[in-house]
Parts: C-alpha cells; sequence; structure tokens
C-alpha cells in the first residue's frame, strides 16, 4: 500500500524558499564579506576571508594565500574564471590556510583593476604596490596567522595572475610562493606621469627567492604569449618554476569544478611545509623611484620610465644601476639615489669601501662608518656602479665589470667568431699573484660554444682591476618568431683558491637575416600616423637627427652597436597592437639619435625587428631583417 502525500503549492513554496535558505546559509559558512579602512585608497576596502574549518576550535595560527582576481572581477566575484566559491571552502579546510580575495577595483565605475595596463590605462595616483603590504598588515593584526614570509603566499587569475608575480617579484621578503593562472604578460605599471612597461619574461629575477608556477591554457586568449613568458622563466635560470598547459581557454576551472584551484593551492601547500632557501646574493629591478627591500632603503629622484637595479646584494657589497627599460638599455638621465643597506654591520664600526664607477672607469678607496644601527649609507648617480664593502682585508671579491668585445662591438654575432676579453675587478682583500683564476662561461639556453672548455686569469702584485686571455666564442641562437627573449645570458662562474664567484650578464645578438627592402626613414616626416623623429624631414638620414626606421610601414626595434649612434639618446615607444583585447602584448619601437659628428657617406648597419599580432589567440609574430642607412649630410 503506498502513501501519497498531497502539500498545497502555498505551503511548497513555503518549504522549498526554507530549504534554500538553509542551504544558503549553510555555503556563506564557507566565507565572510568583510571590510577595512584603508590609508592607501582613504576609503572602505572590501575583502572576502576564508577561515578553515578548525579555526573556531584552536588557537593555533595559519598560513594565509591571497588570491588576485583579474578584469572585470571583484573580491566577492570574477564571472571570468568561473570560481565555484562555495567549492573553494573545502579546499580552504583540506590544506588547513586561510584564503583571503582582494577587491582591485580601483574605482567603482572602472572594469579594469590595478591600475596597470597601456600608458592612457594608468590612470590614478593609487598603486596596489601600496595597499598590498596594507593588507598584509590588517590581515595579520586582526587574524590568528602566521606572520613570516614562508607562509604567505599569492594565487592570480589573468590581469590578477599577472599582479601575483609582479607583487611577489616586487615583495620576494613578504612571499615565498606564487601561482600565475593564464595571467598577462606584461603591463605598464605606475602613475600617469611615469610608468613603466613591466614584462614577466624579463623580470624572473625578482623570483629567484620565491617559488613560482605558471598555468597556462592551450586555446585561451594569451596562450601564446605566456609561452613567451615560460621561455623567459627557462632564459633567466636557476629559478623555482613550474609551468603546466591545459588543454581549453582563458579560465581557472570548468563550471562546477575546482580542480585547478586545488592544483595550485596544492602547490602553495607544498612550497609552506618546503620553503626555498633564502639565497645569500639576491639582484632585484624596481620601476618606483623610492622603495625598500630585504631591509635595504633606495630613495631616488626619478621621475621618467624605468628602472632601478640593485645587483648581487649581499653583505659584501653590491652593484647598483638604472636602465630605461630590460633587459639592456642606457641608464637613466639625471638620475640621483641615496641608499641605505640593511642593518648587517657592525654600530658605529669603520668599513673599507672600493668603489667602481662605471662612467669613468675608476676605482676608489674610501672608509665608511656605520651608524648606530649597523646600516651604511651611498649617494649614487645612475651610470653604474660596483660597491665592496669589507673589514680588515678579508677574502678577494671578483666582480664582472666588462665582457669586452673589441673595437667597440657590444653584440654577439652568429656565423662569426667572437672575441672577448672578461674584465673583473676585485673588491675585497688582495689576491695572491702565485693563485690563478679560472672561469667558465655558458649561456642559459645552450645557444654558445668557447674554444676553451675553461680560462685562466694570472693576477699581478696589487692588482684590482685583471683582464681574461680572449675568449673565442661561437653563437648559434636562432632570431625568434615570437616575443621571448632574444638576448643571449651568459653565466660566468669563476674560482680561485677556495672561493667561487658567479655572475651573469646579457648579451644583444645580430642574428644572421636577410637585408629589410622597403625602408622607410621619420626624421620628422610623417611615415605612418604620428611623427617621432626629429631633423628636416627630408626622409634622409643625417648627422644630428633622430631618428625611427619602418620597414613595408612597420615601425622596427633597432639593435646596434656602431659608435656614430649615440646610445645615450635612445628611446622607445610602445603600442598595442589590435587584437582581441586592447593591451595584451605590447609592441616598441626604437628612436636612435645620429651622431653630430658623424661622417658623410657613412654607411651603418643595424638589426631590425618589427611585430605583428594575430586576433585570437592573441599571438606575436616577429620578424628580423638587417637594415643599412647611408648618413648624408644636410649641406649636400
Amino acid at each position: 500500500m503506498k502513501a501519497s502525500i498531497k502539500i498545497g503549492y502555498g505551503l511548497f513554496v513555503i518549504l522549498i524558499s526554507c530549504s534554500f535558505y538553509g542551504i544558503s546559509q549553510q555555503m556563506s559558512n564557507a566565507y565572510q564579506d568583510k571590510s577595512h579602512f584603508s590609508k592607501t585608497f582613504d576609503r572602505e576596502r572590501n575583502y572576502r576571508i576564508y577561515l578553515p574549518q578548525e579555526y573556531g576550535n584552536d588557537s593555533k595560527d595559519y598560513p594565509v594565500i591571497y588570491f588576485f582576481h583579474g578584469y572585470g572581477g571583484r573580491h566577492d566575484q570574477d564571472y571570468n574564471a568561473l570560481l565555484e566559491y562555495e567549492m573553494i571552502g573545502q579546499l580552504v579546510d583540506k590544506y588547513n590556510v586561510i584564503l583571503v580575495m582582494w577587491d582591485g577595483r580601483i574605482a567603482e565605475d572602472l572594469h579594469r583593476p590595478y591600475n596597470i595596463g597601456c600608458p592612457e590605462q594608468v590612470k590614478f595616483q593609487i598603486q596596489m604596490k601600496d595597499y598590498f603590504p596594507e593588507l598584509v598588515t590588517y590581515i595579520d593584526s586582526s587574524y590568528r596567522t602566521k606572520t613570516d614570509r614562508e607562509h604567505r603566499a599569492i594565487i592570480g587569475y589573468s590581469m590578477g595572475g599577472f599582479m601575483s608575480f609582479f607583487i611577489a617579484g616586487k615583495y620576494p621578503d613578504m612571499i615565498s610562493a606564487a601561482v600565475n593562472m593564464t595571467g598577462s604578460p606584461e603591463f605598464h605599471v605606475g602613475y600617469p606621469d611615469n610608468n613603466t612597461l613591466y614584462s614577466l619574461r624579463h623580470t624572473f629575477e625578482n623570483l629567484k627567492d620565491v617559488k613560482t608556477r605558471l598555468h597556462n591554457s592551450s586555446v585561451g586568449e594569451l596562450s601564446s604569449q605566456n609561452r613567451e613568458v615560460h621561455k623567459g622563466a627557462l632564459w633567466q635560470g636557476n629559478v623555482d618554476y613550474e609551468y603546466w598547459e591545459f588543454p581549453g581557454g582563458h579560465k581557472v576551472d570548468n563550471k562546477g569544478e575546482t580542480d585547478v584551484f586545488e592544483m595550485a593551492m596544492s602547490f602553495v601547500d607544498r612550497a609552506f611545509r618546503k620553503p626555498k632557501p633564502i639565497e645569500k646574493q639576491w639582484s632585484h629591478y624596481d620601476l618606483y623611484s623610492d622603495f625598500d627591500i630585504w631591509d635595504y632603503s633606495v630613495k631616488s629622484n626619478k621621475k621618467s620610465s624605468g628602472f632601478t637595479y640593485l645587483r648581487n646584494v649581499s653583505k659584501d657589497g653590491f652593484g647598483f644601476y638604472t636602465k630605461k627599460w630590460l633587459p639592456i638599455a642606457p641608464p637613466l638621465d639625471g638620475f640621483k639615489a641615496s641608499i641605505v643597506t640593511a642593518p648587517v654591520y657592525e654600530p658605529k664600526a669603520e668599513y673599507q669601501i672600493r668603489h667602481y664607477m662605471h662612467e669613468s672607469g675608476q676605482l676608489k678607496l674610501m672608509i665608511k662608518k656605520a651608524d648606530s644601527n649597523g646600516r651604511l649609507s651611498f649617494e649614487l648617480n645612475g651610470q653604474g656602479h660596483e660597491i665592496g664593502i669589507s673589514k680588515n682585508e678579508q677574502q678577494p671579491r671578483l666582480v664582472l665589470v666588462n665582457p669586452d668585445m673589441g673595437n667597440g662591438k657590444k653584440m654577439i654575432r652568429v656565423g662569426e667568431e667572437n672575441k672577448m676579453v672578461i674584465q673583473l675587478v676585485n673588491l675585497g682583500g688582495e689576491l695572491d699573484e702565485s693563485k690563478k683564476v679560472s672561469f667558465k662561461l655558458k649561456a642559459t639556453d645552450g645557444s654558445i660554444s668557447t674554444d676553451k672548455e675553461a680560462y685562466t686569469l694570472s693576477p699581478s702584485t696589487n692588482a684590482r682591476m685583471l683582464s681574461s686571455e680572449e675568449v673565442v666564442l661561437r653563437c648559434y641562437k636562432q632570431a625568434p618568431t615570437d616575443g621571448e627573449p632574444s638576448e643571449v645570458k651568459i653565466v660566468l662562474s669563476m674560482s680561485y683558491d677556495s672561493l667561487t664567484f658567479n655572475e651573469e650578464f646579457d648579451m644583444p645578438v645580430f642574428f644572421d637575416v636577410p637585408q629589410f627592402a622597403a625602408v622607410t626613414v621619420d626624421d620628422g616626416k610623417m611615415v605612418k600616423d604620428a611623427v617621432f623623429g626629429t631633423g628636416n624631414g627630408d626622409g634622409i638620414v643625417s648627422p644630428g637627427e633622430q631618428i625611427m626606421i619602418y620597414t613595408s610601414g612597420h615601425r622596427t626595434k633597432l639593435f646596434h652597436d656602431d659608435p656614430y649612434i649615440e646610445v645615450l639618446k635612445e628611446n622607445k615607444h610602445t603600442e598595442s597592437l589590435p587584437a582581441k583585447w586592447s593591451c595584451d602584448g605590447i609592441t616598441t619601437s626604437s628612436i636612435i639619435k645620429i651622431a653630430d659628428n658623424c661622417p658623410d657617406n657613412y654607411e651603418i648597419k643595424l638589426l631590425a625587428k618589427y611585430e605583428t599580432k594575430d586576433y585570437m589567440p592573441i599571438t606575436r609574430r616577429c620578424l628580423w631583417g638587417s637594415v643599412n642607412i647611408k648618413v648624408k649630410s644636410i649641406n649636400r
């Protein structure tokens, strides 16, 4: 006998409503949406926080993961990512972490978050690099968190994926792991009147102390450009890095799933359990005028696009440089900075400072006294410096100052024998002339060979500047068809007695490519849609003119080492070529200055590259050729 139950429609609706209300309440227990007052924004900022199930039942502290949403997203939604917010709570319980989702929207009516993009999209003085430490401080003071860097990580999607690598590279002293999920490859970052193109493929040096992972889709909008980022990580070398490419488009997970999000959390969990040891020596690129990192402080007068570069920093000294762009560029004009070290020295003690200046090639010895906190201070320009710090003439410290190609050459030629002399400076204790320095050269991508496996260098008595025997080098690198780094990154490994020294340096490559046939010169002459050159506008290169080179109507990026091109006067123009999205994959072209004293009828040979872009996936295609230009006197 079957029993039947009849429910009136009104009662049915009430029961269903109550049922859904109960489910909704249960699901909302996975997370809490809250706000706090932000000094950076001068207003309330929202965030979503997940606390593990055990949080209310114990008094222990928990690791924290920060999630950065993508374009159009907020702390509580990211429709493109297809996140299952309630199910993510189960992952928080599984990995026993706190998860914080921040709000990257700068203005309520602006869907583009983080104040990054093409130059015209950088609209605000507010900087997310200022908000992140503020948010971390607030979360650490409001919840039971593990406050060391070894238990703090970032996961980001799309534009948030770019930000995950950018923020982790900005604050490697705060972050131990970062996951970039199909992130944007490069953006301008900074202020409306002072922003800089930050390309992830050229900035993995900032991430050497961070465990990193890149998720890439096989057919998404950014799949091709994220392969460029992947190649940039391999080109850098010596980074703790994982790469995973999944079938599908620009997303995190399929709807109703959290498998991929869990892969990111699992990676972070492994990093928390086995943090990467902090290196004794670190390097850092920064695009802001003032910054602090690893307890070092830099304050400068920087007011233009470009980078400050702290190189091979340790207690024994550091290098200090500026670059207009990455990876190889002229220094910034008129740049001055104050650098204060970490408190790693004996308070009030005197230290010997050996200071090599690239601009003059001079080495100076001075005495500096540490302050009461054990810090040393330096006033430097942006022309390039290597600083040695020692007390009581300790061990030698060998530093590379120049890979000299001879005859003013700065580029490695493919298909030719290249001759290089390694020039070093000793910024530490004296070398023993009875002992030799040995060294090896290799490229991170394996694209060079040398005539010997190892080389030697014999120091002379009291010598501070050292030059090696001649190295014969061949390069086999091919001109890349996409935006992967075209330069060769060379690792220099040196040994002296029981000491070892490791350096790396980038060398531009003059590829063996055909000559471009159709070449037009902008020397103040309108060629396409704007004028970038300055001169008499007749389309003929003359001494003293600033020029842009076009081939078949395309603006070109130029590579050169001719003595009649004024390197310090070179500039770049950036633009985003049309594709599905307006500002993913930024193209740069060159504006070069011909020296005033360039002889009449002198021929300059340049390597040139121009880019095109596919609509979908957004694919950068690079075409290379050589360009010969003849310089004609204006009085012709």
